[in-house]
Formats: structure tokens, C-alpha cells, sequence
């Protein structure tokens, strides 16, 4: 609140407040205060001459607020390049992300990971015991296999970041016997081996956007070429194009040998 000494109004400010490349505030109010007012000056007029004065302080009020509007434009303005700014910073400030290079290594709580720079698979056997009154120990009894795949997502800043759910994944398949517990996790590491091949493999065209920033593929990465769908090609040929028919082939003449 700002108030002027001995003037017959006081203004008041709302939060005016500036954030950069995003937001201008200003909101103001003033109100009368009678306790210093002296209308004697205006009060001896005609009322048609106070409404002219008063039509006249309108127009100029108008003027003002106009160019607080222009002024607002060119803020609009100036904001943008400040704004564009903040995003190709935090295009630059994305860290590159963390990985074995496709090959697996031991992590915590007894899980394997094997990742690149697109995907990641994890998996676990979990050994579950009970005592054996006859051994008179722990014995174990049961096997849990846990795994997953998943997109190995850049780390983000920010209140819409998220981690996208897992591609694949199995939580506590019970197996009683161990090397079954194996042969399973050996066969899902092969359903996906064709995902580590590659440092950086080519990106599903429907999720290029997990490893752009602001509109932006990161470096390193490249985006596969669209494939067209079963249903875009039926629509395709719906909407009049055909293949071109192929020409017969000449049919062969037989030769009458006896002639």
C-alpha cells in the first residue's frame, strides 16, 4: 500500500510482481479518503460542467492505460527471448544419461542391470527359506523372479517430470525349483537381447519425446523411420490408390515338331 501524505485518496498494490519469461503482475486500486478531501474547489460547479471535467480525466485515463497496455506488449515481447533462453539452458543442462554400455553389472539388494543409452533391463532371484527340523537348519524352499524393461529416460528437473511405466515386466514368479528360476530369467534376457545391441538404438517414433527436451531430440539419439501400420495402409489404399497391375507375360508358342 502506498498513500500519499495529506492527498485525498491512497493507492494500494496487488502483488506486482515480476517472473521472468512468464508472468507480469500489476494490479492497483485507489481509494477516497474523506479525512484530507476538499471538494469546495469542484462543488460550486454545474453538474454539466463536472461531468465534461469528469468525461475529459476518463479519456486521459484511457490514454495512460493504453500505454501500460503497449508497454505490456513489449514485455510479451522481451519475456519470449528471455523464455526461449530458459529452455535452450535446460536443453544444454540435461545430463547425458547413466549406463553399462550393454553390459550387466551387479547392483543393490541382489538385482542385475544391463543398459544403454535407451533401454534398461533388471532382474532378480529372490531365495526363500524355512527351517528344516531334520537338518535342523534353513533350507531354501522357494525361488522369486522379478524383472523388468524399461526406457532409460534422462533425469529431468521440473513438476511434469515422470518416469514412464515399464516396457515388460514380472514381479515374484515363484519357481520351486532353481534352475527353472534360471532357465526362465535366461529366456526373458534373450526375448530382449535385440534391445542391446546397440550403444544408442533408434527410438520407437512414439516415444522420441521421452528423450527430447522442450521440442528437442537430445544428442546421440536418432528416431526410427515411421513404419506404416496395417490400418494406415487398408486406409491408404481406401482412399484410391491401387498398385500398379503388373503386365502378363507372353505366353509361350508351341512349335508343331513334326513340321
Amino acid at each position: 500500500m502506498e498513500r500519499r501524505e495529506d492527498s485525498f485518496y491512497t493507492a494500494y498494490s496487488y502483488g506486482d510482481k515480476l517472473e521472468e519469461g512468464h508472468k507480469l503482475t500489476l494490479e492497483h486500486h485507489i481509494s477516497f479518503d474523506q479525512r484530507h478531501a476538499d471538494l469546495s474547489a469542484l462543488t460550486w460547479m454545474s453538474l454539466d460542467r463536472l461531468q465534461a471535467l469528469r468525461n475529459k480525466s476518463v479519456e486521459a485515463e484511457k490514454t495512460v492505460f493504453c500505454d501500460l497496455q503497449e508497454a505490456a506488449k513489449r514485455w510479451e515481447e522481451q519475456a519470449a527471448q528471455t523464455m526461449i533462453l530458459d529452455r535452450a539452458i535446460e536443453y544444454v543442462k540435461t545430463p547425458e544419461v547413466q549406463h553399462s554400455s550393454n553390459r550387466w553389472e551387479d547392483t543393490d539388494y541382489g538385482w542385475r542391470r544391463i543398459s544403454n543409452m535407451v533401454y534398461q533391463m533388471s532382474y532378480r532371484i529372490r531365495e526363500d527359506t524355512a527351517y528344516d527340523h531334520k537338518q535342523k537348519k534353513q533350507m531354501p524352499v522357494a525361488w522369486y523372479v522379478s524383472w523388468s524393461v524399461s526406457y532409460n529416460v534422462p533425469r529431468r528437473k521440473g513438476p511434469y517430470s515422470s518416469t514412464p511405466s515399464p516396457l515388460a515386466s514380472q514381479d515374484n514368479k515363484r519357481y520351486t525349483d532353481k534352475a527353472a528360476a534360471e532357465r526362465y530369467v535366461q529366456g526373458r534376457i534373450a526375448a530382449y537381447a535385440h534391445l542391446f545391441q546397440e550403444l544408442s538404438p533408434p527410438l520407437p517414433e512414439n516415444h522420441a519425446h521421452l528423450f527430447s527436451v522442450n521440442g528437442q531430440l537430445l544428442p546421440g539419439y536418432t528416431v526410427q523411420p515411421h513404419q506404416p501400420s496395417p490400418q494406415e495402409l487398408l486406409d491408404f489404399l481406401e482412399d484410391g490408390y491401387a498398385p500398379p497391375k503388373k503386365e502378363p507375360k507372353p505366353k509361350k508358342r508351341n512349335h508343331d515338331m513334326t513340321r
